[in-house]
């Protein structure tokens, strides 16, 4: 029962993370046209570049944050991600200009690789030894289905706001970006609902 209702709850963590992360780069290219007004081809290089760059950032982050998790606790590490993650995104919306957008993304990238390992060693902890594979499984359907998610949700959001807003292009992506931020904040709630530390 217990365990159970923790596992669910590191599901859903793990959802509001991920549709938050998946698509803040499935959207990168749109999000840079509308916000900085790159023409259609203009806007492949730096969006290009900012995923390279979140990238670098997760992969720098993922092999330390297993060391800070078995330091400072699974379930804390998961936490402290999905605030500056958010940070990340606010960074992104309010950018002046490209080298800040840069850096909101840097910072989603750092967040993203501390939550990847921490966040997996967290599940691992809750899912019953003698179903770990069947529960795991589940959990895998988080991961696969954030970027099914955040677009099914993320395209017909951006094209309303394309349509009904013209005179302020990139509103719509402005408004998906800030909803998957609140999906990092989101998924540091969510935490309150894992009871059992193993």
């Amino acid at each position: 029962g217990l365990k159970r209702a923790s596992f669910t709850w590191w599901v859903i963590n793990r959802l509001a993370y991920l549709v938050g992360s998946t698509n803040l780069s499935s959207f990168a290219i749109n999000f840079l046209q509308g916000r900085m007004g790159f023409a259609r081809e203009a806007a492949a290089k730096p969006a290009s570049q900012l995923i390279l760059l979140v990238g670098v950032f997760i992969l720098a982050l993922a092999i330390p944050s297993g060391w800070l998790a078995d330091r400072f606790g699974r379930k804390p590490l998961v936490a402290i991600a999905g605030l500056p993650a958010a940070l990340g995104v606010l960074v992104l919306i309010l950018a002046p200009n490209l080298p800040v957008i840069y850096l909101g993304g840097v910072i989603v990238g750092a967040a993203t690789g501390l939550f990847f390992t921490a966040n997996w060693a967290l599940g691992t902890t809750l899912a019953p030894k003698e179903q770990a594979g069947r529960y795991l499984g589940i959990s895998n359907l988080a991961g696969a289905g954030a970027g099914a998610v955040g677009a099914y949700i993320g395209g017909p959001i951006a094209d309303y706001f394309t349509v009904h807003a013209p005179n302020q292009p990139g509103l719509g992506y402005v408004i998906l970006f800030a909803i998957y931020g609140g999906l990092f904040l989101f998924s540091v709630l969510a935490l309150a609902g894992i009871r059992r530390r193993a």
